[in-house]
C-alpha cells in the first residue's frame, strides 16, 4: 500500500501555502475582535489565482469561504470554526452534507498521519528535516530553508495586535485540519512556518514556497499566496454569515469517510479512524480516479 502522503502529494502544494485564514481565541475579551482576511493562491507562471478565500472572524466564530471563479459566491466547501468549543464544521455545498470535528478527534488523526509519514522513507523529510531561519528585518523578509523545501514570507505586525492570538491559534488548528483530507499534503513542514510567524508576531502579506524534485514530488514546484487584512466586517460580510447560518442547519450530518467521498454508508466513526485503515476504506476504482 502506498503511503497516504505519497499517493496524494500531487494535490498538496496548492494547500500548503494557503492556510492563513481561520484562528481561535480563548479569552472572552478577544471574542469581539471582528476582522477579515482575503487570500489568493498563485502557481508560478500563472497571472490569475488558482484559488481564493474570504475568511470572516466574528464573535469567536470563523467562517472560511472558498470562492468561485467570479470571486463572489462560495463554492465547494465552507469551513466554520467555533473557537470557544474548539469544533470545526465543514460544509459540502454540492452534496449538502456537513462534518463536525472536535479538536481531540483531529489530534488523533494528526498523530496517526505523522507516524505513517515518518515511517515512509519517501515522505520522512516532511517530519524530520530541519529548517534554518534567516530574518531580514530591514526588508521585512523571512526565509525558512530545508534540503527539500523553502518558505519565504513578508509581512509585519497587524495594526491591531489584539487579533494576533486568534490568528496564531488558527495557524495551528487550520493547518492541522489538512490531515482530515488525503488530497492534501501532511502539514508538518508547514507547522514550522507557523512557529516562525508566531515568534515574530507578524501576519504575512505574501508567502512563497519552493519545493525540490524528490522521491515524493515528481516535479519541482513553486507557488505563492497573498493575504490582506481588513479590520472590520462590511454589511455584505455580515449578510454572508447570516446566509450560511440558515443553510448550515439544512445540511445532512455525515461521518468523515462519507464526507470525503470514500464510501456511501457512514459506518466508520471518526474516533476509530487510523490512517492506515482510513486509506483502506478507499475502493480501488476511487483510487484510480484520484
Amino acid at each position: 500500500m502506498k503511503s497516504r502522503a505519497v499517493k496524494y502529494a500531487k494535490f498538496a502544494l496548492l494547500f500548503a501555502i494557503s492556510c492563513l485564514v481561520i484562528p481561535q481565541c480563548n479569552t472572552p475579551n478577544l471574542l469581539g475582535q471582528d476582522f477579515r482576511i482575503d487570500s489568493q493562491v498563485y502557481v508560478e507562471g500563472k497571472s490569475l489565482p488558482v484559488s481564493e478565500n474570504i475568511t470572516l472572524f466574528s464573535s469567536g466564530v470563523i467562517y472560511d469561504f472558498q470562492l468561485s471563479d467570479n470571486g463572489e459566491s462560495e463554492t465547494e466547501e465552507t469551513v466554520i470554526f467555533n473557537s470557544r468549543l474548539k469544533t470545526f464544521t465543514l460544509l459540502n455545498h454540492a452534496n449538502r452534507t456537513k462534518l463536525d470535528l472536535v479538536d481531540l478527534e483531529l489530534l488523533s488523526i494528526y498523530e496517526g498521519v505523522r507516524k505513517e509519514t515518518r515511517q515512509d522513507h519517501r515522505s520522512r523529510f516532511l517530519t524530520d528535516d530541519t529548517f534554518v531561519e534567516d530574518i531580514d528585518m530591514t526588508a521585512n523578509l523571512v526565509t525558512l530553508s530545508s534540503p527539500q523545501i523553502e518558505y519565504c514570507y513578508s509581512g509585519s505586525q497587524p495594526a491591531k495586535v489584539s487579533i494576533l492570538e486568534q490568528y496564531n491559534e488558527f495557524l495551528h488548528y487550520f493547518t492541522m485540519l489538512n490531515v482530515s483530507d488525503p488530497t492534501k499534503v501532511p502539514p508538518f513542514a508547514r507547522m514550522e512556518l507557523n512557529k516562525s510567524i508566531k515568534r515574530l508576531g507578524w501576519i504575512p502579506t505574501e508567502i512563497r514556497i519552493s519545493v525540490e524534485q524528490n522521491s515524493l514530488f515528481r516535479e519541482a514546484f513553486k507557488a505563492k499566496s497573498k493575504h490582506t487584512v481588513r479590520y472590520q466586517l462590511s454589511k455584505k460580510d455580515q449578510a454572508r454569515i447570516e446566509s450560511i447560518k440558515k443553510r448550515w442547519s439544512q445540511y445532512k450530518p455525515v461521518y468523515l469517510a462519507e464526507y470525503r467521498g470514500f464510501k456511501k454508508e457512514p459506518k466508520l466513526k471518526i474516533p476509530e479512524i487510523k490512517t492506515a485503515s482510513f486509506e483502506e476504506e478507499i475502493s480501488s476504482d476511487q483510487r484510480e480516479k484520484k
